[in-house]
């Protein structure tokens, strides 16, 4: 059995949304644990996998966040230590860029974005090296990346300009990957399904 933990969900990304998508895509033998921010665990080494699909904020309050110091240093421990860490849209959003979080660990992060529109995505699977290429009316993030640290395998455009959207690189012993689709409505197209997926499996 491969344990995950799910951290999902806030103000603008329903949890709902985000939950549909990882039970459509989890194997047979996957169980997720499903936790909001107030109860995250002291003891991460049970978990094979630790999603984080939720921004910093909460509500809309930008001066009260929930990632403090000490889930921080349990977070970069984890994955030190061999975790894996899937960092999915808002997961990017609203973490302080000077943060140990965001510039050693993450590696990236949110800036902003337009309206919504579509977007095409595209790029090399990190799995097997095949071509990546979908399009979701999607919101298009435009992201910090360090992109001489990391390992870039998605790309986005629009008539808004192009961005990073994707990037992996080992930690310590562990994994950490970030991805920047999709948002809300656009999680059921079936071509992000297939993606996450793979991902998930990949992972």
């Amino acid at each position: 059995m491969r344990r995950i933990l799910a951290i999902l969900g806030d103000f603008y990304h329903p949890e709902v949304y985000l939950k549909e998508v990882l039970e459509k895509v989890k194997n047979k033998e996957d169980y997720i644990d499903y936790i909001i921010p107030d109860d995250f665990p002291i003891n991460l080494k049970n978990y094979h996998l630790i999603i984080l699909g939720r921004e910093n904020r909460i509500g809309q309050d930008k001066d009260k966040v929930w990632m403090r110091k000490d889930i921080e240093s349990n977070i970069q421990n984890y994955i030190l230590e061999g975790g894996k860490f899937l960092v999915w849209h808002s997961g990017l959003a609203s973490y302080d860029p000077e943060s140990l979080f965001v510039k050693d660990i993450l590696k990236g992060y949110f800036k902003y974005h337009p309206e919504r529109g579509k977007v095409e995505y595209f790029g090399k699977s990190p799995k097997d090296g095949k071509n990546i290429n979908f399009e979701l009316l999607d919101e298009h993030y435009f992201v910090y990346c360090d992109k001489g640290r990391t390992n870039v395998f998605l790309y986005s455009k629009s008539l808004n300009g192009e961005s990073i959207a994707g990037w992996y690189h080992c930690y310590g012993n562990g994994k950490v990957v970030c991805i920047t689709p999709a948002h809300n409505e656009a999680l059921s197209d079936k071509h992000f399904l297939e993606f996450f997926k793979e991902l998930m499996e990949w992972i």
